[in-house]
């Protein structure tokens, strides 16, 4: 693998810029707290609501209000952009009234279903719209827990360089996948079933971006 070539020489922002020709990459202070996993028993209460809305319209009323805000909140930190947020955050809602009917029961809590259709909505929106550009959202709990992972043990490179510089190499899927797992907290059976993959696949597939990452901080190199 070619080096990666990071002069530590110059200002932070130099990195941030680096990041910008194809991810956005904001640091965020504090983020509102998110609970994504759920006991069976609170998924199937739940399901018995989504039986509910999938005869009449109505019941869907609870399920948006649960879920509005966090919803908003996912996509927010995918797209920066409020007006743009608000706008998809609307369309996730009216496609899954739409096609609430169709909705099956696979064992993870409704809103996965919901943030499948959020991630579905801004991989259209980011092929139509290539001008603007794909957020990535870290705070100091996500550096900590990426340095942990890739077992990153040469001081002279700070975290918060050394971080967006890696995340630069990743394709959107790795991307994801490192957002899902490692930035949400996520279950691998639901982040397979957010991408498409197996749950073993989903994990295979995550450990695999780690690896490459842990690969590229090797190659990074420090200059004065």
């Amino acid at each position: 693998m070619p080096g990666v070539d990071a002069s530590i020489s110059s200002t932070i922002n130099r990195y941030w810029s680096v990041f910008y020709s194809s991810f956005n990459v904001f640091y965020l202070f504090s983020v509102a707290s998110v609970t994504y996993h759920k006991k069976e028993k609170e998924i199937l209460e739940e399901y018995e609501i989504v039986k509910k809305a999938q005869q009449h319209p109505e019941y869907f009323a609870p399920l948006y209000r649960k879920y509005h805000d966090t919803l908003f909140l996912f996509i927010n930190k995918r797209v920066d952009h409020l007006d743009l947020t608000a706008d998809l955050t609307s369309k996730v809602f009216l496609k899954s009234l739409k096609n609430i009917k169709r909705y099956k029961y696979q064992g993870v809590p409704f809103s996965a279903w919901l943030y499948r259709i959020a991630i579905n909505e801004m991989n259209m929106f980011f092929r139509e719209q290539t001008k603007m550009a794909r957020t990535v959202s870290i705070t100091d709990d996500h550096i900590n827990v990426l340095i942990s992972e890739i077992e990153y043990e040469k001081p002279e490179l700070d975290p918060y360089v050394l971080i967006p510089v890696l995340i630069e190499q990743l394709n959107e899927n790795e991307i994801q996948l490192i957002e899902l797992r490692f930035f949400e907290d996520r279950s691998f059976k639901e982040i397979g079933y957010l991408t498409g993959l197996s749950e073993v696949n989903a994990k295979i597939k995550t450990y695999r971006v780690i690896k490459k990452l842990k690969s590229i901080s090797k190659e990074i190199r420090y200059h004065d």
